[in-house]
């Protein structure tokens, strides 16, 4: 399979830690600088660059006095390190007439949709004007996130925020191979990938976090590119220690793994229920409303429900499961909890008569609903 890649007017690229940072944690401008003068190239030749940067808990974490491990540490390593990573990016962007502007998310800001919209907005505007947006998650106030999350997956919501034609993830791993690249280094490098196959791989691999600074691992270089794909965006997965690896890349060297994006993409809104909105509880369904909802794209309607798990409210967003906890679709509900309790296993016309009003006929609409697993 060749590489193909879109016509390129925006880009995303992420880049991890440890490719930013010595391996003390210490900000490496030298690496800094090489991956500014690659970007400022791209921005001449007019492709707009959004720009995910790890390194901030990296960088600040030596300065503190106490190196724990905490929540509570790794939120003032952030706070320390933010500035010293911005300072040194527009240090070097400065050199090309480059400005950057800052933009901290959290997983919060891209759950809510009118936060999501506004984000959108703003890095829309900020390209407008010429600059360059560097984000990263919002460390400093986070909690679970700092946990759980990383800016892989974050980089690859931000493909869909603001319409990227490509998505670039630099390591400090050659790209993918049938093993993890990084403990075992003599594994063969794909050089594309179906997402299929991408599928097949993320199965074995488990959920681990490796490296003494990045946050992520191999297995998120294997979601975030999923993620991606289904919004109809390529991804390709190179090592940044490579000298002007964005030129290389878009000139169709043969470096890194590129992972073709699947044939049919997700809308905005779709995507935005598939991957931004967190699930706040789950609704069992029964094996015939599975299969409405996935062969003939029917909305749930509550006869095929047939018990809630953990409270919700109207308009918030839900998994719904078979009775083997197999998750077959993601969506938003039109009911609270309290009332889909009243209502499960019922049919439609009888909900105005059982609650006093109705808001549709369906707990989740169609519109309102990406499958998950086909049946």
């Amino acid at each position: 399979m060749k590489r193909t890649l879109p016509k390129l007017k925006r880009i995303v690229v992420k880049i991890g830690s440890s490719s930013l940072c010595h391996e003390n944690g210490k900000i490496n401008p030298n690496r800094i600088e090489s991956l500014v003068d690659d970007i400022s190239q791209l921005i001449q030749q007019g492709i707009q660059v959004v720009l995910v940067s790890s390194g901030a808990v990296a960088a600040g974490r030596h300065l503190l006095n106490e190196q724990g491990t905490s929540i509570e540490n790794k939120q003032a390593a952030a706070a320390i390190g933010q500035p010293i990573l911005l300072g040194t990016f527009q240090r070097f962007f400065i050199k090309h007439n480059l400005t950057i502007a800052q933009v901290l998310l959290t997983h919060d800001d891209l759950h809510d949709r009118q936060r999501y919209l506004s984000a959108r907005n703003t890095l829309e505007n900020l390209l407008d004007h010429g600059l360059v947006p560097i984000i990263n998650e919002n460390d400093t106030i986070s909690t679970e996130e700092i946990q759980f999350s990383d800016n892989d997956f974050l980089a690859a919501l931000c493909t869909n925020l603001v319409s990227a034609d490509l998505f670039i993830i630099l390591s400090n791993i050659d790209g993918i191979g049938e093993k993890d690249p990084k403990t075992h280094p003599e594994t063969d490098i794909y050089e594309t990938l179906s997402i299929e196959k991408l599928e097949q791989l993320k199965m074995n691999i488990p959920k681990t976090k490796l490296g003494t600074i990045s946050r992520g691992g191999i297995f998120t270089k294997l979601e975030a590119p999923i993620m991606a794909a289904q919004y109809g965006i390529p991804t390709i997965i190179a090592n940044s220690q490579n000298d002007f690896i964005l030129k290389k890349l878009l000139e169709f060297e043969p470096i890194g793994t590129f992972i073709q994006p699947t044939k049919s993409k997700l809308n905005s809104k779709k995507a935005f229920i598939a991957h931004a909105l967190k699930p706040k509880a789950k609704l069992i369904i029964d094996q015939g409303a599975a299969q409405a909802i996935c062969r003939k794209k029917a909305s749930l309607l509550p006869s095929g429900i047939i018990k809630t798990e953990g409270a919700f409210s109207r308009g918030d967003g839900v998994m719904c499961l078979s009775p083997e906890s197999e998750v077959i679709a993601r969506g938003i509900v039109e009911y609270d909890q309290e009332e889909i309790n009243l209502i499960l296993g019922k049919q439609s016309s009888e909900i105005e008569s059982i609650l006093g009003f109705k808001h549709h006929r369906g707990i989740i609409h169609r519109d309102n609903m990406v499958i998950i697993k086909e049946k």
